[in-house]
């Protein structure tokens, strides 16, 4: 019978993410008292793109979180915001169309309660040199008021 050397495993390698793009927005709380669609503010500023370079195309990780809120009418606890992740001017599935609640409404007609901290992670694709990245909000199902606050939008490896 041969005899069999075992090896020593082969110590998995740590893969620290990448920040390709970054935005923060803790300044400014938007809202607006309709259900239609509009893009909605990245940073401190009030900017609705995000760019960024990128040395080659390739596959990235995009998160977006943000405090959000829905109004309805009283009763209504069926409303909500969806979002539509642009990049480069493609909407990024599953965000596409109204079908992706974001975040609803709790049944009362406020904004100033029911609201929580949401968060997506969606796979991109980045093309070498300039990139863009906006979020685009609409109400649905009643929605009268919609609320997003202290954001945050990280692309990485």
């Amino acid at each position: 019978m041969p005899h069999l050397r075992s090896r020593s495993p082969v110590p998995p390698q740590r893969l620290t993410p990448v920040v390709k793009a970054s935005a923060v927005q803790s300044m400014f709380d938007w809202s607006r008292y309709s259900p239609a669609e509009v893009f909605v503010p990245l940073n401190s500023a009030g900017a609705t793109t995000l760019s960024f370079k990128l040395g080659s195309a390739g596959k990235k990780v995009l998160t977006y979180s943000a405090e959000c809120a829905v109004a309805a009418p009283a009763g209504n606890s069926m409303a909500w915001l969806d979002l539509d992740i642009h990049v480069n001017g493609v909407i990024v599935a599953p965000t596409a169309g109204t079908g992706d609640a974001f975040c609803t409404s709790n049944g009362t007609e406020t904004l100033g309660d029911g609201w929580v901290r949401a968060s997506i992670t969606v796979q991109i694709q980045g093309i070498s040199g300039d990139n863009t990245v906006q979020i685009q909000a609409r109400g649905n199902y009643g929605a009268t008021g919609l609320w997003l606050g202290d954001s945050a939008l990280v692309i990485y490896d």
